[in-house]
């Protein structure tokens, strides 16, 4: 036992002499040394202003940009008679006199376009041809007259007077209406009649073609910039020459679109007996439908007046109508109110007393407007009316860097007004509004994009980064490069 126990005694003695001297050399030479990675540095703690530099630079931002705004009314060359407001997603930024009464010039088009929004945005005029059921047909012949009755369509026109325009305004056809009439009477074995066609304006008084020695002077009516107002009106109630560019303002537009009719039902072939007149429809119960026509919807027609002051008048008419009133300019200046009251909308100090803007007796205040524009339904009517500022006409009025701006805009002797919208890329909404109107003491006139239009729209044009310090100078700094260090 003795003799085993030796030996692996020695072993054991070995082997740990062995382990131990293993050790000492690695101690010794300790071959390539561990790396250790140092991460990048930050140079602004976690927990720092600049973490958030546009809530740092907002109160500078808006004190610039509420500075620049009131500058706009500083120059020489703004009215004291102005009214100005400008919100950013509906908090005040800058506010004048916001209930100061003002003329609006053809601004007032907006405001009759936000009260026809109530009408719904689907709803059409109708236009009809009617004959009466009593009279009988022989040999071809249709033995009396037609009535062509009017449903204060205001776009009625022929193909040939909408040439006079150079755009795709809405419009109803009355060639359209003819072609189906001419078809109507040939299936029913007619291709004459012994009497005329008679114009019904029944939907309007014929009382009030004009507002002229009520709102309106005959030199506010000389230029034509609104027709003759009907219940059955054709091509704004203009005679239209296309050989010489003409128009003369119609002093019967309802005859004049019995006459239209009865030219176009020729060209098609039917014989007419009689001259074109005016008059009464039958009675319902006689009646006999030869063809109607439904205009556009009126939301299409409401964008028609912002750049035609006869649909802009049709509408305010027919304002008045629907409110249970009558379509007379005192009513429909009432159902005018009481339809924006209706909507919610601050009308204290507003008096629409034509649709247009052709009177200098309207008065609109920045509230109103600026509630129509905060206050508008997305896709709706009065949102369609803004137009964005780089778009055609307009294009000559957008500063620089304005092209998420939208805008309507009147110019008018010293009558000026803009209104509008900017969408900013950092999510905020600028809404502005501003009314000028000079005395008749002031030299020059106010026309398109004028420098107290532009003045304003390059100012609201800037914001938020043309105003307080640059971003980069109070955002986070630069992240300090990581380096390998040995360990």
């Amino acid at each position: 036992m003795r003799r085993l126990f030796l030996p692996v005694l020695v072993l054991a003695v070995a082997i740990a002499a062995s382990v131990l001297a293993e050790r000492a050399n690695r101690a010794a030479d300790p071959g390539d040394p561990q790396r250790t990675v140092v991460a990048d540095s930050l140079s602004t703690p976690i927990i720092n202003a600049r973490r958030v530099p546009e809530w740092l630079r907002r109160p500078t931002s808006n004190r610039e940009f509420e500075e620049a705004l009131t500058s706009v009314l500083d120059q020489p060359e703004v009215p004291t008679a102005r009214c100005l407001r400008v919100h950013r997603n509906g908090i005040e930024i800058a506010v004048e006199k916001p209930a100061f009464r003002l003329i609006p010039a053809e601004l007032q088009r907006f405001v009759t376009v936000a009260a026809v929004e109530s009408l719904g945005t689907e709803t059409v005029f109708v236009t009809k041809v009617v004959s009466n059921s009593a009279n009988a047909v022989t040999d071809g012949v249709l033995e009396g007259d037609i009535w062509l009755v009017g449903g204060g369509d205001p776009v009625l026109s022929t193909d040939d007077y909408l040439t006079r325009f150079n755009d795709d305004r809405a419009a109803t056809s009355l060639d359209q209406l003819a072609a189906e009439v001419a078809i109507e009477l040939r299936q029913r074995g007619i291709s004459e009649l012994s009497g005329g066609v008679i114009g019904d304006e029944f939907r309007f008084s014929p009382s009030e073609t004009d507002y002229i020695g009520t709102v309106w002077t005959e030199t506010d009516n000389a230029d034509n910039v609104v027709g003759p107002l009907s219940g059955l009106l054709v091509n704004d109630g203009f005679r239209w020459d296309g050989e010489t560019s003409r128009i003369t303002r119609s002093e019967d537009p309802a005859a004049m679109a019995a006459e239209t009719l009865s030219d176009l039902l020729v060209q098609r072939g039917i014989g007419i007996g009689a001259e074109p007149t005016t008059g009464e429809q039958p009675p319902s119960a006689q009646q006999d439908l030869l063809a109607s026509i439904e205009s556009p919807p009126i939301a299409e027609i409401a964008q028609r007046a912002l750049i035609d002051g006869t649909t802009a008048e049709m509408l305010f008419k027919e304002v008045g109508r629907v409110n249970g009133l009558s379509p007379a300019s005192n009513d429909a200046a009432i159902g005018m109110l009481v339809t924006l009251v209706q909507q919610g909308l601050p009308v204290e100090g507003s008096l629409p007393l034509d649709g247009s803007g052709l009177s200098n007796q309207d008065r609109v205040t920045c509230d109103l407007l600026m509630a129509i524009i905060e206050q508008r339904r997305p896709d709706g009517i009065v949102d369609a009316s803004l137009r964005w500022i780089d778009d055609g006409a307009l294009a000559a009025c957008a500063p620089p860097g304005g092209s998420t701006m939208r805008i309507i805009s009147a110019d008018r002797g010293r009558i000026t007004a803009v209104a509008g919208e900017m969408l900013v890329d950092n999510g905020s909404v600028i809404t502005f509004v501003l009314v000028a109107n000079a005395d008749n003491s002031s030299s020059g006139s106010l026309g398109p994009c004028n420098t107290i239009q532009t003045s304003l729209l390059d100012a609201v044009s800037r914001y938020p980064y043309g105003y307080g310090p640059a971003l980069d100078a109070i955002s986070p700094l630069a992240v300090t490069p990581a380096s390998d260090t040995a360990s």
